[in-house]
Parts: C-alpha cells; structure tokens; sequence
C-alpha cells in the first residue's frame, strides 16, 4: 500500500467556501478512481507556523498511485486547487507501508 501526503498553503483571502468545496470533491474521488483506498483531506486547524491544507490518500500500490495521479477526475480538482494554492509551499511525500 502507498500512503500519499500533500501538503501546502493557499494564498491569503481564499474563502473558507472554496476550500471546503475541494476537501468534498477530494474525499468523493473515493470509489470513483479504482486502487484509491482513502482519501482524507482539511485544513489546518490553525497552529501558527503549519502548512494550511493537507491530504493523505492511501493507495493499493505504486501502479494505484500513478493511474490516481493521471485521472481526470483528480486532475480537475487539482486544476482547481491550482488556482488558490501557493506553488512555492507545497509538499508531497510517497512511502510504501
């Protein structure tokens, strides 16, 4: 199984609304894209100094992961996420478990 984690920080003023909306699509791709296990996402829950926004999805394999990160449906929330995060603050992390 593979545990994928991304990390980040949207850009100041990005409605709370907004953001939400991406946590629900994230969570729906579960039982959408096949090999996608979970699908956990939130924001912080505001600690001063901590990344904003996180997911950790857990995936059958390394193949599960590479067709979750090619599917248009991930993609399209992700475009989406594009717009409000900030692209030098962001984190990912891939580990086997």
């Amino acid at each position: 199984m593979i545990r994928h984690i991304v990390l980040f920080k949207v850009h100041e003023g990005t409605p709370a609304a907004r953001i939400q909306d991406a946590v629900d699509r994230l969570q729906g791709l579960v039982g959408v894209i096949p090999g996608l296990r979970s699908l956990q996402a939130g924001t912080d829950i505001g600690l001063k100094g901590n990344l904003d926004f996180g997911l950790v999805a857990e995936l059958d394999d390394r193949a599960a992961l590479e067709a979750f990160s090619g599917d248009a449906h991930h993609i399209e929330v992700a475009m989406d996420i594009l717009t409000f995060r900030r692209a030098e603050d962001i984190h990912i992390l891939d580990i086997e478990v």
